[in-house]
């Protein structure tokens, strides 16, 4: 496998997308570059670049060192482990590359590789491919909370409780009443991503998150959208919804489209407008809109106790961690 810089990866980002799309059984908006590259650059300590491209796909990694004096490798995010370090449809294939590569690089002692389903080929295949003299164990498992957009709106809302459905209709009545609204923005390649982005930071820096410190218009979060959001412009996969009363923005709902489905990425409310139940009235107009366009499958993202009511099923991955003794 041929070593390459985060850099090089960046002007080959269209080319690893591609391959992601033929990946089986991985999170593929977490392992494309518009998630992977923007968390490398703003959420992960200073690491070296540990990217190859082979044959068979990828090895999408980076190296740092612990303390201790550990040599770790470790995805270009492993901020909540979502995205997959191996890229290619031939897991057999590509898990001999990699564990060659594992095998002749002797600059790491313990390789983490999470975003592995499974049930998925990639597990087995690297298992079977890895040299004897390297230990197995398994680490921290990831969940994400996904919902089927099959049906539409209609559809997606019959799959839900009695109470969550009664609560979002009187929650639609009362905002529709004191004249809120919504608005889908759809920033394209010529469109005006950090206009968007302003939009969306004010809003954030009116919410509780805001008001706490613990928004994304703060911090290293702040940076990772900012990195973010263009390159999902570019590519026609942002989806945005905003809650405007008044002429204002009041709420809004950021998400992104790849290989149809949606994944959610954050929302806000303005901290005044609590008592309007606008995140779920956002989801719901969101999931309307992209029902309407095709899409099939909504990624809520990763495990927290509401979301198991918006959502119908889980999508796990493990994390192989690997030993160099």
């Amino acid at each position: 496998m041929r070593a390459m810089s985060l850099d090089q990866l960046e002007a080959h980002s269209d080319e690893l997308d591609r391959d992601v799309l033929g990946a089986p059984a991985i999170d593929r908006f977490c392992s494309s570059s518009a998630w992977v590259i923007p968390a490398a650059r703003a959420l992960m300590p200073a690491r070296r670049s540990w990217i190859h491209r082979g044959e068979a796909g990828w090895l999408v990694c980076m190296r740092g060192s612990h303390a201790s004096g550990v040599a770790y490798v470790e995805p270009l995010e492993l901020a909540w482990g979502m995205a997959c370090p191996l890229i290619g449809a031939d897991a057999p294939a590509l898990a001999a590359e990699v564990a060659t590569t594992f095998a002749e690089r002797r600059d790491w002692n313990v390789l983490l590789l999470p975003g592995l389903a499974p049930d998925g080929p990639m597990l087995p295949a690297l298992l079977r491919a890895l040299p004897a003299r390297l230990e197995r164990r398994f680490g921290q498992s990831t969940v994400r909370h996904v919902a089927s957009l099959d049906g539409g709106l209609d559809g997606y809302l019959a799959r839900r409780s009695r109470n969550l459905r009664k609560a979002m209709r009187a929650a639609a009545r009362d905002a529709a009443a004191d004249g809120i609204t919504f608005e889908h923005v759809h920033v394209g390649p010529d469109g005006d991503a950090a206009a968007l982005y302003r939009r969306i930071l004010a809003i954030e820096a009116r919410s509780w998150k805001g008001q706490e410190g613990v928004g994304i218009d703060q911090g290293p979060m702040n940076r990772f959208y900012a990195l973010m959001l263009p390159r999902l412009c570019a590519r026609g996969r942002q989806r945005t919804v905003f809650a405007r009363h008044a002429d204002r923005d009041v709420a809004y709902c950021l998400g992104a489209v790849f290989d149809g489905e949606y994944r959610g990425l954050q929302f806000s409310f303005d901290a005044d407008y609590e008592r309007y139940s606008l995140g779920g009235l956002m989801q719901l107009s969101q999931i309307e809109a992209l029902a309407a366009e095709g899409v099939r499958r909504y990624d809520l993202g990763q495990e927290m106790d509401y979301k198991r009511r918006w959502a119908e099923g889980v999508f796990e991955t493990a994390m192989l961690v690997v030993v160099n003794r």
